[in-house]
């Protein structure tokens, strides 16, 4: 019995080996790229919001060591630019007398990386909405808190996303260059 066992993980461990599958969240490649970034301008009454993005971007992509950082646009293979244009909180459940007890912060967030040598828009996202929920309370300190906490969230699942696009693009490229 544990013969076959042990033959049955094998034989599952060759499969998945050899099946095409990789990490999303893994870069392959020998050529990092650079990237410039600023701080996006911030169109909505949140102190602080861009702050929180650039930090949430700041933390994702450097979980990578093939994307490096530069701090002037001439020395940057692409450029991250964007723009926060709009927060809303509108209440999206509603307890006993109508009081709402689920609200959902709404952040609409533009944002494109650019390659500076040709100047070509390589990848765009216009005008998206992010939303998050989180738990209303009566307490002003606290709404503030569960509010800031939801845009964080939204923080993070946007510099995952531009994490993401930046790692398929290498990976792109260094299968072109592999060619």
């Amino acid at each position: 019995m544990r013969a076959t066992a042990q033959r049955i993980i094998f034989g599952l461990l060759l499969l998945l080996s050899g099946c095409g599958y990789y990490n999303p969240y893994v870069a392959h490649g020998d050529h990092p790229v650079t990237l410039h970034r600023s701080m996006w301008p911030n169109r909505t009454n949140e102190i602080g919001l861009e702050n929180t993005l650039f930090q949430a971007q700041s933390d994702w992509l450097r979980k990578s060591p093939l994307i490096n950082f530069a701090d002037v646009k001439d020395q940057a293979d692409y450029i991250l630019n964007g723009t926060i244009d709009r927060v809303t909180y509108p209440e999206v459940s509603f307890g006993a007398h109508q009081q709402g007890i689920e609200g959902q912060a709404e952040l609409t967030v533009s944002y494109s990386i650019i390659e500076r040598k040709s100047g070509a828009t390589t990848w765009q996202r216009q005008g998206v909405v992010w939303t998050q929920t989180f738990p209303m309370t009566q307490d002003p300190v606290r709404l503030q808190a569960n509010r800031n906490a939801a845009l964080r969230k939204i923080a993070d699942d946007i510099g995952e996303e531009i994490y993401l696009h930046m790692i398929n693009t290498m990976t792109k490229l260094s299968l072109k260059r592999g060619q």
